[in-house]
């Protein structure tokens, strides 16, 4: 009788346990959906010749920053 009990009392803590795992994974399902719709919109740019070296390098930034976050994604 008494090892019901026990088992009894497991029970609750394994079922919480089982929910924020899957609840887990829901998120990161989630996460990817996010990525491909952001790369859908956030295309490359580019600089023109009359461009300051500060933004050449900004707009450098951006893109080297989209290539990572999108490779990630997928």
């Amino acid at each position: 009788m008494r090892m019901f009990s026990i088992a009894r009392k497991m029970l609750l803590p394994l079922a919480m346990l089982s929910a924020v795992t899957l609840s887990g994974c829901a998120k990161m399902t989630g996460i990817v959906a996010t990525n491909s719709a952001v790369c859908e919109v956030w295309k490359p740019i580019g600089w023109s010749s009359k461009d300051t070296d500060q933004t050449i390098v900004e707009v450098k930034v951006n893109n080297a920053r989209r290539q990572g976050w999108c490779k990630a994604g997928k």
